[in-house]
């Protein structure tokens, strides 16, 4: 009886579903939920970082403006308003576990601003390695000339 157990090939399909289930399927499955992630924070990243660098391009050097009606971006009003926009849009982090690893702003114009936002995504399950998101975002002053 035995010996006709041990001949026998009937169990041999759930050994190969065990290893499929192990090697191939598990991770699928992991790397769809930490990518979906991933592309979660990508889109809220995308949000934040277009509306703080055009809260940062909107940023009028009033009293140049007023003086000569020229156009351009006050630099230190440029990067608080940008910072507390971006700030204020991005406030899921700790609940998707994904950590901001910098903001910065520069200015290659007058009237443009140039934004770009990182972040690290964490794993969930073990096997996915953690994920980085770069995003650049360029916006231009909006300010109408007086006549």
């Amino acid at each position: 009886m035995i010996g006709r157990l041990l001949m026998s090939r009937k169990g041999d399909a759930y050994a190969w579903f065990a290893a499929m289930l192990v090697f191939v399927f598990i991770p699928l499955a992991s790397l769809s939920i930490d990518v979906t992630r991933m592309m979660y924070v990508r889109g809220h990243l995308q949000t934040a970082n277009d509306a703080a660098c055009q809260s940062a391009a909107d940023a009028l050097d009033t009293s140049l403006f007023i003086a000569t009606n020229q156009k351009r971006i006050e630099p230190g009003l440029a990067r608080s308003q940008a910072a507390r926009e971006f700030s204020a849009t991005l406030n899921d982090a700790g609940r998707i576990r994904y950590t901001i690893e910098g903001f910065s702003i520069n200015f290659p114009a007058p009237t443009f601003a140039h934004c770009i936002a990182t972040a690290n995504v964490q794993h969930i399950i073990p096997m996915t390695p953690n994920m980085r998101v770069v995003i650049e975002t360029t916006s231009e002053m909006r300010a109408l000339t007086m006549p």
